[in-house]
């Protein structure tokens, strides 16, 4: 009997962890999406949202993808903006499909990219987050990293 009281407790632990964590990291996404609301919706302009905000949360040294559909006879802005703990070098690289590089915002000092599509296509964007050098901390830092799309006709 003594094993199924542990079995239940153990079972019953993990369960309350598992709620922490998912409510932890709705937190973390709110407090994402409030910092990309505030610090990058407005370097937008004159460009539109499109309504959506793709923000995750990343340590130094990590990388994020995500594939966007982009239409013909736009012109786009995409937007990469960082929490300032993940340091001055975040960049961003925009490719097709393929592979084939478009854009690198390494050393260009810019944050956003304007283009337009010849044709409807999709395109994949990788946000990366260098390790610092001069971090002297043990713990690693972590932050918001948000791509948003602006759009104009």
């Amino acid at each position: 009997m003594p094993k199924n009281n542990s079995m239940k407790s153990t079972l019953y632990t993990l369960s309350i962890l598992a709620v922490f964590a998912f409510f932890m990291n709705m937190d973390a996404s709110a407090q994402c999406r409030r910092f990309t609301q505030k610090n990058c919706l407005p370097e937008l302009a004159p460009f539109i949202n499109n309504g959506q905000i793709n923000t995750t949360s990343l340590f130094e040294g990590d990388s994020a993808s995500l594939v966007m559909t982009f239409y013909s006879l736009l012109d786009y802005r995409l937007l990469v903006c960082s929490h300032p703990v993940l340091g001055e070098n975040v960049h961003f690289k925009v490719r097709d499909m393929s592979g084939t590089l478009l854009y690198d915002s390494q050393g260009s000092g810019k944050i956003f990219y304007d283009f337009s599509v010849a044709s409807t296509q999709d395109l994949r964007i990788d946000v990366i987050v260098p390790e610092q050098k001069d971090n002297l901390s043990e713990t690693t830092p972590s932050g918001c990293a948000s791509i948003v799309l602006g759009f104009r006709e």
